[in-house]
C-alpha cells in the first residue's frame, strides 16, 4: 500500500525509478550481445529493436498501473466538472429533478429503515417471540394465555429456552401533586434479562420479589426525572403505588419507543393470586418467550398447536376452541404498519424512475447537441470505452450532486414527516439520518447515473464519424431514429409511471374521503369523555364504585353547559373493547348450538342520550335497574337482526352469564342504533348494552359529557366536582370524541396526503418531459413545417399534427399505466375503505384527466409550430 501511494503522490521520483529500470534491462541487454560477439553500436541498435523503444515501453507500463487508470478518471471527472460548468441550465435542471427523486427515496427509506429495517435494541432480538391465545368465539387476534395454560406450555414447548409472562396494569400514583394514573405492568422475574435490560441505578427484580406481600417496583427513566428530579439516591425511596408504599429497587435508562411495555414508566414483580393460578378460564396474561439457539418459529408453533390440541381435549369447557400462536416480537411490535410503509416506499421509486426518465431526455438532447464534438474526438483517437467513461463521469457527477441535496432535504423534512405519519407507528421519534440512510443515498445516486446516462451515452458514441463531422453543429437531417425511439419510449414510461402513482393516490384520497363521511351511529361533536379508574383498595365492593359514579353524575349534570352526562365501561372508538358471550331461550333448547359472541358495554341512563345513539325500540335504562331486579339489555340493531331476524325484539329473553350451571335470563327492553366500536371503516358488530348498576365489578368508567360550549371549556369544572368528592381520583384520558377520530385517521390521512404529494410530484415531472419531448420534436421539424406551411398547409392543421404526435405518446403511456396499475393496485387492498382497488370509475377518470393535462403540455410546443416562418425555416440549416 505505501509503494502505491508513493507511486500516486510523488511521480517523479517514479518516473526516475522507471527510466532506471528500464535503462538497467536495456543495458543488459547490449552488455550480453557484445559479449557474444557484436560491436557497441551494433548491440545498441539490436537490444533497441528489440525492445521497440523506451518511450514505447513506458507508455505500455505506465498504462499497466492502477494510478494511471486512477488518473484518468480523475482527468475526466475534472472535465466533466468544467463542461457541466459551461452548462448551467441543463445542470441545475438535472440536479433539481433527481434531488426531487432522490429526496423523496431518502425520506421515505429512513422510515423504512427505522421501523422495518433496523433491528430491536435487544440482545438476540431474532430469537424473542411473543405467545398469544386465539378464539373462535371472539374477533381479537392477540388474546391472553391463563396461568395453567402456560405452565402447560412451558413444560411441554421444548424450543423455547425462557419464557416470561407479563400482564398490563394501569398503577394509581398518588401523593404529592394531583393524583395520576399511569400505564405500568407487572412482570415476572425473568422478563428484564430475557430482553437483556439492565437498570440505570439499581437492580431488576428476582425470584424473592415475586413472593405475596412483596412491595418492590421499578421505574422508568421519564418518571425518575420528573418525580425524583434525576436523583441518583432514588433507589430505596418509597413511592405511594396503589394506595401502598413501595420501595424503588431500580430505575431503567432511556428506552426506544417499540409500543411495548419496555414503554412504561412502572413495572411492579408479578405475583399471581391461588385463583389466577387455577382458573384456564382467565386468558389474562402476555407471553414473551425466547426460541432455543437452533429452534425456529415454525416448530415453535408445530409444538403450540399440538399442546392447544391437548389442551382443548383435556379440559373443553375452558380450551375448547381456544389456539396458541407465536410471532416474533418484532412482527408482533409492527403490526399493520408494513403494508402502508412498503405502498409508500413503491410510490417514491416511481417518482425516482420518472425523474431518472426526465434526466435521460435531457442527456439524450445535450448528446445529440454535443455530437460534432464526440465525433472529433473519436477522429483523433478517442475509443468509445474513452467517450462512455466521460459521459458516466458528467452522469455521475449530476447524480451525486442530486444525491447530496436530497440528503438535506430529506434531513430538513424529517420533522414534517414525524408530523405527517401516523404517531402509532413504532419507533418513529428514533427517526434520523444514519449510516445506512447515507448509503442508500448514494446508492440511489449512483443507480439514478446508470439509468439516466446509459441509454443517452451508448446512442451517444454509436453515431458515424464522418457524417456528424460534416454535419457540423446544425440539425442536418434531424436525430437517428435510435434517438426519437428512445424519447418516446422514455415519455410513454414517464406517462405510465404517473398514471400508476395518480390512480395510488386517488384511491386512497377516494378512500379516506368516504371514510370521514361514514356514519357512525353517534354524534361526535360537542363531545367529551374522561377515564376514571376505581382500584379495590379505595373500592372493595362494586356498590361503592356504582354509588361513586352516580354522585358524579349528579354533580356534573348541574354545571352550566352541561347538555347530558352519562357513564360507559367502554365508548364508541376508545382504546378498550370487551366482548362477552350469550345464548338465547332457543339456542339453549338446542344442544348442538354453542354460544354466539357479541360486543358488551355496562352503561349508566342517559348513554344514549349523551352520545347522541337513535333508540330504534324500547326504553333507556333506568336508576332503577339495579341488581335487586330481573336483568335487563338494550341490543343494538345488528344483533337483533343476526340473532332474531329483525328488531321486533322486546320481551325477548337471553343470558350472558350462568350461576351453578344455569343461565341468568334477562329481558331484551330496547334497541338501539348501530355503533362502529373499533374503527370507522369497521362494520358495526353485534352489541350488548347493560345497566351499569347491576355490574358485578366496576373497575373503571368512561365519563362521557355532552356539553353546549366547547367541551375543553368544561372539564375544568367537572375535575373540581369529582376531586371535591374524592381529591385522590385520577382523571386520566380526556380527548373529545372529534380529537378521538382525527387520531384514528392518522394512517389513512398521512396515506393519503404522502401519495397525494408523490402522485403530484410524479405527474409534475411527467408533464415536464412530455413539453420537453414536444418542444424538441417541433424544432426538429422546423424544416419540414415550414415546407408544409409554404405549400399551403393552415396553422391548424399544423397545430392537430404536432398535437397528434403527443396524443399517440399519451395514450400509449395511459394503456400501459391503466394495464400495470390493475396489477399493482390489488397491493393496496387492505388500505381501501369503501371502494374497490380496481374501481373502474377511479380508473376511467385518472386516464382522461392525465391525457387531457398532457394535451395541455403539448399545446405551447404546438402553437409555437404554427408560427414557423416559411422563408425562415426553408433558410433554417
Amino acid at each position: 500500500m505505501t509503494r502505491w501511494l508513493v507511486r500516486l503522490f510523488r511521480k517523479r521520483q517514479t518516473q526516475k525509478q522507471l527510466d532506471a529500470e528500464l535503462r538497467f534491462h536495456l543495458d543488459q541487454q547490449v552488455a550480453g550481445y557484445v559479449a557474444a560477439g557484436m560491436s557497441p553500436e551494433e548491440a545498441r541498435r539490436r537490444a533497441n529493436l528489440e525492445f521497440g523503444g523506451l518511450e514505447r515501453v513506458k507508455e505500455e507500463v505506465r498504462d499497466t498501473r492502477w494510478e494511471t487508470h486512477l488518473e484518468n478518471l480523475l482527468r475526466d471527472f475534472r472535465y466533466a466538472f468544467r463542461t457541466l460548468r459551461k452548462s448551467p441550465g441543463f445542470t441545475a435542471v438535472a440536479i433539481l429533478t433527481l434531488a426531487l427523486g432522490i429526496g423523496a427515496n431518502t425520506a421515505i427509506f429512513s422510515v423504512v429503515n427505522t421501523v422495518l429495517f433496523r433491528s430491536l435494541p435487544f440482545p438476540h432480538a431474532s430469537q424473542l417471540v411473543d405467545i398469544s391465545a386465539r378464539s373462535t368465539l371472539f374477533d381479537f387476534s392477540n388474546l391472553g394465555l391463563s396461568l395453567p395454560d402456560l405452565a402447560d406450555v412451558r413444560a411441554s414447548a421444548r424450543s423455547l429456552s425462557t419464557v416470561a409472562p407479563y400482564q398490563y396494569s394501569r398503577k394509581e400514583l398518588t401523593g404529592d401533586g394531583k393524583p395520576e394514573r399511569i400505564e405500568g405492568a407487572d412482570v415476572s422475574s425473568e422478563f428484564f434479562p430475557l430482553l437483556g435490560i439492565q437498570p440505570l441505578y439499581g437492580r431488576t427484580f428476582t425470584s424473592a420479589d415475586m413472593q405475596p406481600g412483596s412491595h418492590t417496583v421499578i421505574i422508568g427513566y421519564s418518571l425518575w426525572r420528573e418525580r425524583f428530579g434525576g436523583d441518583t439516591r432514588t433507589v430505596g425511596k418509597n413511592l405511594i403505588i396503589d394506595g401502598q408504599p413501595v420501595t424503588i429497587i431500580g430505575v431503567m435508562p432511556p428506552q426506544q419507543q417499540l409500543g411495548f411495555i419496555t414503554d412504561f414508566q412502572l413495572w411492579a414483580p408479578l405475583v399471581p393470586t391461588q385463583e389466577q393460578l387455577a382458573s384456564r378460564e382467565n386468558h389474562a396474561f402476555s407471553v414473551l418467550a425466547e426460541l432455543k439457539p437452533h429452534a425456529n418459529i415454525a416448530m415453535l408453533q408445530k409444538e403450540l398447536g399440538a399442546i392447544a390440541a391437548r389442551l382443548a381435549t383435556a379440559y373443553p369447557d375452558a380450551d375448547k376452541g381456544w389456539s396458541i400462536h407465536a410471532t416474533p416480537l418484532k412482527k408482533y411490535l409492527l403490526g399493520d404498519a408494513t403494508t402502508p410503509l412498503i405502498v409508500l416506499f413503491s410510490a417514491v421509486g416511481f417518482v425516482l424512475l420518472i425523474a431518472c426518465a426526465n434526466v435521460s431526455n435531457l442527456s439524450l438532447s445535450r448528446g445529440w447537441a454535443r455530437r460534432r464534438e464526440f465525433a472529433l474526438r473519436a477522429a483523433i483517437g478517442a475509443t468509445r470505452g474513452t467517450l462512455l467513461r466521460q459521459l458516466a463521469a458528467e452522469c455521475v457527477l449530476v447524480a451525486l450532486a442530486g444525491g447530496a441535496c436530497a440528503f438535506l432535504i430529506a434531513t430538513w423534512t424529517m420533522h414534517g414527516l414525524r408530523a405527517i405519519l401516523p404517531p402509532e407507528i413504532p419507533r418513529l421519534q428514533d427517526l434520523r439520518m444514519d449510516t445506512a440512510v447515507g448509503w442508500f443515498t448514494l446508492g440511489a445516486s449512483l443507480f439514478a447515473a446508470f439509468l439516466s446516462g446509459l441509454a443517452p451515452a451508448l446512442l451517444a458514441v454509436r453515431q458515424d464519424v464522418n457524417l456528424a463531422i460534416k454535419d457540423g453543429g446544425g440539425t442536418g437531417a434531424g436525430a437517428p431514429s435510435g434517438h426519437n425511439f428512445l424519447r418516446r419510449f422514455l415519455v410513454v414510461a414517464e406517462i405510465a409511471l404517473a398514471l400508476v402513482l395518480l390512480v395510488g393516490a386517488t384511491l386512497a384520497l377516494q378512500s379516506f374521503a368516504r371514510l370521514l363521511r361514514v356514519d357512525l351511529g353517534f354524534r361526535p361533536n360537542h363531545l367529551v369523555t374522561m377515564k376514571m379508574d376505581f382500584p379495590r383498595y379505595r373500592f372493595a365492593k362494586s356498590r361503592q364504585a356504582i354509588a361513586f359514579v352516580q354522585r358524579i353524575l349528579d354533580t356534573s349534570q348541574a354545571i352550566p353547559g352541561v347538555d347530558a352526562v352519562s357513564a360507559g365501561l367502554v365508548f364508541p372508538l376508545g382504546d378498550e373493547f370487551a366482548e362477552t358471550t350469550f345464548e338465547t331461550e332457543e339456542s339453549a333448547k338446542d344442544p348442538k348450538s354453542g354460544e354466539q359472541s357479541a360486543l358488551s358495554n355496562m352503561v349508566a341512563p342517559n348513554f344514549f342520550r349523551a352520545l347522541g345513539i337513535p333508540l330504534l325500540a324500547g326504553r333507556d335504562f333506568k336508576s332503577t335497574d339495579t341488581d335487586n331486579n330481573s336483568p335487563v339489555f338494550i341490543v343494538n340493531e345488528a344483533l337483533a337482526h343476526k340473532v332474531f331476524g329483525s328488531i321486533d325484539v322486546l320481551g325477548k329473553r337471553f343470558s350472558t352469564r350462568r350461576e351453578s350451571g344455569h343461565p341468568i335470563w334477562g329481558e331484551i327492553v330496547g334497541v338501539a342504533g348501530n355503533v362502529r366500536e373499533a374503527r370507522p371503516g369497521a362494520e358495526p358488530k353485534p352489541e350488548i348494552y347493560a345497566p351499569f348498576y347491576q355490574s358485578q365489578r366496576v373497575t373503571g368508567v368512561y365519563l362521557i359529557v355532552r356539553t353546549k360550549p366547547d367541551p375543553m371549556a368544561i372539564v375544568s369544572a367537572i375535575q373540581d366536582r369529582v376531586w371535591a368528592l374524592d381529591k385522590n381520583q385520577p382523571i386520566t384520558a380526556i380527548k373529545t370524541a372529534e380529537a378521538q377520530i382525527f387520531e384514528i385517521n392518522a394512517a389513512p390521512r398521512s396515506q393519503s396526503l404522502l401519495l397525494g404529494i408523490f402522485g403530484a410530484l410524479g405527474v409534475v415531472l411527467a408533464l415536464i418531459g412530455v413539453y420537453g419531448v414536444m418542444s424538441y420534436l417541433v424544432a426538429q421539424q422546423t424544416r419540414e413545417i415550414g415546407i408544409r406551411m409554404a405549400l399551403g398547409a393552415d396553422p391548424q392543421g399544423i397545430l392537430r399534427l404536432v398535437i397528434s404526435h403527443g396524443l399517440k405518446l399519451t395514450v400509449a403511456g395511459v394503456t400501459i399505466g391503466v394495464i400495470t396499475s390493475l396489477a399493482l393496485t390489488r397491493f393496496m387492498r387492505s388500505l381501501l375503505f369503501g371502494i374497490s382497488a380496481t374501481d373502474p370509475v377511479t380508473f376511467a377518470g385518472v386516464a382522461v384527466s392525465l391525457t387531457l393535462v398532457a394535451l395541455a403540455a403539448c399545446y405551447i410546443p404546438a402553437r409555437r409550430a404554427t408560427r414557423v416562418d416559411p422563408m425562415l425555416a426553408l433558410r433554417y440549416e
